[in-house]
């Protein structure tokens, strides 16, 4: 849905690099990139001034999560060199009034919300880094898999036995050639939300583990790869939703009104 975004830049400029920045900020609960779900209306730079207008499914998307996509943008544009400032707008969302007063004004949630919201978001974000941890790990394990390696095997492998070729990710069986299991960009994901999560990225710590680090036995492997699943079906299905209701509502049409609560999504995971 890159396609779909309005932009406009100072002529002669060339507004990729920002555009690829933009392209960066993930929706914390999908762990997609905002541009390719449709969430971006439009962007306009003016003066060293960005402004982001942002459209999410409905006008009732959880204030919480709205909150954390508003500042996300913001955030990954300040730190663009040509952006001195950043405003974002969110259209018709239920509180965007209150939600673009503390994001563009560097407030926090419990200020955009006073006595509703206590507290920060930052556990509310941890649990969606993890959701996407398995969602991402999910796919390397299918890989593997796909490629007939066994569960001791994969179990057994160590980060600094797989390595990429082009867009390929390749690991070396024992007594065998090598093989393909995957795409390099699954494999970079992967090692990205890992790190973020602080969870080991040095060669020699085990490719698959859980969410504390800690290594699978082969016959535990199993039972984690299915849940591994269930956690990327459920974020997929949520995807395919928003994009569903976002089809409904061309990008110069207002969106549905509707009443938010801080609570949960349009679909649950």
């Amino acid at each position: 849905m890159r396609g779909t975004l309005l932009s406009d830049f100072p002529a002669g400029y060339d507004g990729t690099a920002i555009i690829e920045r933009l392209a960066q900020v993930l929706d914390p609960e999908l762990d997609e990139p905002i541009l390719d779900l449709g969430f971006v209306r439009s962007f306009k730079l003016h003066s060293r001034h960005a402004r982001v207008e942002l459209r999410l499914p409905t006008s009732w998307c959880a204030v919480n999560f709205a909150y954390l996509m508003a500042e996300d943008v913001r955030r990954a544009l300040l730190s663009v060199e040509e952006i001195d400032e950043v405003t974002v707008g969110l259209g018709d969302h239920c509180a965007a009034a209150e939600i673009e007063a503390a994001v563009n004004g560097g407030l926090s949630f419990a200020e955009a919300f006073p006595g509703e919201a206590t507290g920060t978001l930052e556990a509310l974000r941890r649990t969606f880094l993890r959701k996407g941890f398995l969602s991402r790990q999910e796919r390397v394990l299918r890989g593997l898999r796909e490629a007939g390696c066994s569960p001791v095997l994969i179990c057994a492998l160590q980060l600094g036995e797989v390595s990429t070729q082009a867009d390929t990710i390749m690991i070396r069986q024992p007594g065998s050639e090598l093989v393909e299991c995957g795409s390099a960009a699954t494999l970079q994901r992967y090692l990205e939300r890992r790190a973020e999560l602080a969870i080991d990225c040095s060669p020699a710590a085990p490719l698959i583990v859980d969410l504390e680090g800690t290594p699978f036995s082969a016959e535990r492997l199993q039972a984690h790869y299915e849940a591994a699943r269930t956690a990327r079906v459920a974020l997929e299905a949520n995807g395919s939703f928003c994009r569903a209701l976002l089809s409904l509502h061309p990008i110069n049409a207002p969106g549905p009104s509707g009443s938010g609560s801080m609570g949960g999504r349009h679909v649950q995971s």
